[in-house]
């Protein structure tokens, strides 16, 4: 997949979780959560720092740490 970076991901994942307070979307209490702690980490970072997402649904950054998994 791609390489994006972190404003990528924190414009979408901001989006997802204003709807979701909102009430237009209602995913499970295990994706609000983490869509709520994936936005705080991103804010931590560098909006131009890299992003890799692998196929198994893991946020890396650019150094390799990881720092979400998607939940199954």
């Amino acid at each position: 997949m791609k390489n994006l970076d972190v404003r990528h991901y924190l414009d979408i994942y901001t989006t997802r979780k204003e709807m979701q307070e909102k009430g237009i979307t209602n995913p499970s209490e295990q994706i609000k959560k983490f869509t709520r702690d994936f936005v705080e980490k991103l804010q931590t970072y560098s909006l131009d720092e890299e992003i890799i997402l692998n196929e198994n649904g893991s946020f890396f950054d650019s150094k390799g740490n990881l720092i979400m998994k998607i939940p199954n």
